[in-house]
């Protein structure tokens, strides 16, 4: 506003406009073809979130040039009204009837959030969100973090993916705690006392808790209450409607209650506000009456909330309910219970714009990023460039901090390539020299003996603040997806989407038992959990299209980690020990297979055959690569520090797996006997739950 003020040339006088049953008083800067109009006195309301418009003004006024941006207080109609009719120094000459038109097509709605403008689309096309982003980020002079692009559409996450700009989409919040931030930045006032949840789509919700804050004023402050009341169910100058029935967003108003389902508030609740704005207006009610009304629609409201929870701003529900209409996601849910693809885990971060194959790093791009780019290019072949690439990190429940978290990927398009390409990078779990040496050497090894595994690349890079340098490592993203990510439209039949192909399900389960001899195989285990860490999204499923059965078919699937392999805590070179092994082993894979069955309309035997078919399989394999080079694995003895015990836990894997091949038949009959356990403990629980719960 300042350097506006500095650089551009004022128009003569201001205008004064009612708005919301108070005057306010506008001036204008004109900066080459652009006007800039600002309310009087808005910079000293940076804090609750100005409303901003933009419009370029030949949507207002035939063959004129340049862009108008507004900034006021209260909501986005204080500027709308006064713009579209011509009241701003004659900039619009529309008439009345394409008014609302050229608001819900053209007019960009825009409000300052902590120093930054977040733009919302809604209905306007996304070309000229695009324009308008240009002329912010070109000819205002905003950096490109000072522009947010409020809605997460498929158009505008496309757009600036291409420009690697999709950390400028606004993220969605990965945790609660990111969720309560992302409310409490969403908070905003209109007029009056109240705070309302103000939403991408413009509506501002009100929540319950709120509404008993404004209820209470009847008490405490009278003419606030009015005040408010008068902000929510009054006619102001405009002559439209009230901001309680003002039509916003696929059957939202201005002003929303939050918590009922959808027309209720407006059939039940919005008329006895109306009618005791009617009483006080004409004088027919006492401040005490006026205390027992409100409070008896305070009632009304608690009773109408489709779920208690609601009416609590503490509670998770209240706040996952609430995230997912200030940022618009509720519209684009296809149902619920859908489980969210594995890139819901990515966000973006600041990297660079390509320009000739060069990176233009943009404003907040951190060391790790910028090494991460510049690596990226030293692994491209001659005359390979990259046209774009985005930065994401990969959220992890121990870490809620971006930029911090650690894992990245790098997801992008070269000028020889027409597809995007991905590459995980992260720190290793170990500081400890020589570790980067012994992962790489487990995974030669596993990919020696047929194990499915990604490419490793290990790098070093300087650490944070002039510290030591650190190894990490960049490995190709696998095709396909975690067993839990896997589209629900695999299994159906291409002709009935209703109908299961249970030849799908059961191929599926033969490559989980493919997956889990692979496990076993490379003695996986985490010594905090305890578990195998089998069956939680490190085995990552490819599916292709089979051109005899005409549908989309499982493939193969490969492992994405190597963490926890040898760590197997026995040694010893015992019966006993394979025995306990194998129990520990094959009572997960039984209970991984069990979540993966009551999914499907298959038995338990059936999927527990196909999985050992597929154990078995995978099993004969690695023995057999093992048996015809036995003398090269015998002597692989890579030079590492004697702590990692790299050469027993080598020859204990070897050993281990000729053994789990010579004991498949016992395998075999140890699995079956977990599946019966897993079964009856099944029918257990239904039996100990036999009564339906009602939420």
């Amino acid at each position: 506003m300042t350097r506006i003020r500095k650089s551009g040339a004022r128009r003569k006088g201001t205008v004064k406009t009612v708005a919301m049953g108070r005057e306010r008083e506008f001036v204008a800067y004109d900066v080459g073809p652009d006007t800039f109009i600002f309310e009087i006195g808005v910079k000293d309301h940076l804090g609750e979130h100005p409303s901003v418009l933009l419009v370029e003004k030949s949507r207002l006024a035939r063959h004129s040039r340049g862009r108008v941006m507004t900034m006021t207080t209260g909501n986005h109609s204080v500027a709308a009204f006064p713009l579209l009719d011509g009241r701003f120094w004659k900039l619009s000459r529309l008439t009345s009837p394409k008014r609302g038109d050229v608001l819900m097509h053209s007019v960009l709605c825009a409000n300052v959030v902590k120093d930054a403008i977040e733009i919302s689309q809604r209905d306007v096309p996304a070309k000229e969100l695009f324009r308008t982003d240009e002329w912010l980020t070109g000819t205002v002079g905003f950096t490109l973090a000072d522009v947010v692009v409020g809605e997460r559409t498929d158009a505008a996450i496309e757009h600036y993916q291409r420009l690697g700009q999709e950390w400028r989409v606004k993220q969605l919040a990965w945790t609660e705690k990111e969720m309560r931030v992302a409310l409490e930045a969403s908070k905003k006032k209109i007029s009056s006392k109240v705070v309302y949840y103000h939403s991408m789509k413009g509506v501002h919700l009100l929540s319950f808790s709120e509404f008993s804050r404004f209820a209470e004023l009847a008490k405490t402050e009278p003419e606030e209450f009015v005040k408010a009341l008068r902000e929510m169910v009054s006619v102001y100058d405009n002559g439209q409607t009230s901001f309680m029935r003002m039509p916003k967003h696929r059957g939202h108003h201005e002003i929303e209650l939050f918590g009922m389902p959808r027309g209720v508030a407006i059939e039940r609740i919005v008329p006895a506000l109306e009618n005791l704005m009617a009483q006080i207006a004409l004088g027919r009610i006492d401040s005490n009456a006026v205390a027992e009304k409100v409070a008896e629609i305070r009632g009304s409201y608690e009773s109408l909330l489709a779920r208690p929870e609601l009416a609590d701003e503490k509670s998770n529900v209240f706040v996952e309910q609430l995230y997912m209409y200030i940022t618009g996601e509720i519209y684009s849910v296809s149902g619920e219970g859908s489980t969210p693809a594995f890139d819901d885990r990515r966000t973006a971060l600041p990297g660079a714009t390509f320009v000739d194959g060069r990176p233009d790093y943009h404003p907040g791009c951190d060391d790790r990023s910028k090494v991460l780019l510049s690596n990226l290019r030293m692994m491209l072949s001659r005359d390979e460039d990259v046209e774009y690439a985005n930065v994401y990190e990969i959220r992890e429940a121990e870490c809620s901090v971006l930029g911090r978290g650690r894992t990245r990927e790098i997801v992008y398009k070269t000028n020889r390539n027409p597809v995007e390409t991905s590459k995980i990078e992260k720190r290793f779990a170990h500081a400890m020299k020589g570790y980067s040496s012994y992962m790489l050497a487990r995974i030669a090894g596993f990919k020696a003996l047929g194990m499915a595994l990604s490419n490793y690349k290990v790098l070093r890079r300087q650490g944070p603040a002039g510290t030591r340098m650190l190894d990490y490592f960049i490995r190709d993203r696998l095709d396909g997806e975690p067993i839990d990510s896997i589209p629900a439209n695999y299994f159906c039949s291409a002709d009935d989407a209703s109908f299961e192909e249970k030849e799908v399900v059961l191929a599926l389960a033969q490559l989980m038992g493919d997956a889990a001899a692979q496990n076993m195989a490379m003695k996986k285990f985490d010594p905090k959990t305890k578990t195998p860490l089998y069956g939680v999204g490190k085995e990552i499923y490819e599916f292709e299209y089979d051109i005899v059965s005409q549908r989309v078919v499982p493939r193969a699937v490969s492992t994405c980690s190597v963490r926890g392999s040898f760590g197997w805590p026995d040694l010893s070179f015992t019966d006993e020990n394979l025995h306990k092994l194998a129990t520990f082993y094959l009572g997960y894979f039984a209970h991984s297979l069990k979540i993966y069955q009551k999914r499907h309309k298959v038995t338990m035997l059936e999927v527990a055959e196909r999985f050992m078919d597929g154990f078995e399989y995978r099993t004969h394999a690695m023995e057999w690569q093992f048996s015809v080079m036995r003398d090269k694995f015998e002597d692989f003895k890579p030079t590492l520090p004697r702590r990692f015990k790299f050469d027993k836990k080598w020859r204990f894997a070897l050993w281990s797996l000729e053994r789990q091949e010579r004991r498949l038949s016992i395998l075999r009959r140890m699995f079956f006997k977990r599946v019966e356990i897993e079964e009856s403990s099944v029918d257990e629980d239904l039996r100990s739950n036999s009564q339906p719960v009602r939420i």
